[in-house]
């Protein structure tokens, strides 16, 4: 299914896919992430946001202004994320304050690495083993995590469904 979705969206299957799940997107980092997008070294790299936020307009026209608007596809809010994340190679939540986001559980529970900050709750089940914690707002230690991440996604997948296998429902 993810294959399928990730053809469907024009994305083949050697491009890295990464996967931003959330709304509040200020507070969740999402303008970071895109400045990140933009200072990859990997060209190729995808990102799906999937989610809702009244301000979508001015997080579309600073895709463009970085110029990874062809790179980025905002996806709106969607009843079942699990199909985005089985088309995903990577997780970034770069976020200012998040608790304990579910979407950071659902992103290792389904395998995939992640990215996320010292500001996220989650970020105690992250080890070099499964994902990345950096700064919230350093965007040079977000896009160079991504990089490695995108590079290592494959051999990671054990280890992140592993960080949150003790958890239940």
């Amino acid at each position: 299914q993810g294959l399928a979705l990730r053809a469907k969206s024009g994305v083949g299957e050697t491009a890295p896919l990464i996967l931003f799940v959330g709304s509040g997107y200020e507070r969740k980092g999402l303008a970071t992430l895109l400045s990140a997008l933009a200072r990859m070294e990997r060209r190729d790299a995808r990102l799906w946001v999937v989610g809702r936020d009244r301000h979508e307009l001015l997080l579309r026209k600073l895709a463009q202004t970085l110029d990874v608007d062809q790179r980025v596809l905002f996806l709106g809010a969607q009843a079942d994320v699990k199909p985005f994340y089985g088309a995903a190679d990577v997780f970034a939540l770069p976020t200012l304050y998040d608790p304990f986001p579910n979407a950071a559980l659902e992103a290792l529970a389904c395998g995939l690495p992640i990215v996320t900050t010292t500001g996220c709750g989650a970020a105690e089940l992250v080890t070099a083993d499964n994902g990345r914690v950096i700064a919230a707002g350093d965007v040079d230690a977000i896009a160079a995590s991504l990089d490695a991440l995108c590079g290592r996604a494959p051999a990671m997948r054990d280890a992140a469904r592993a960080s949150v296998a003790h958890l239940d429902l």
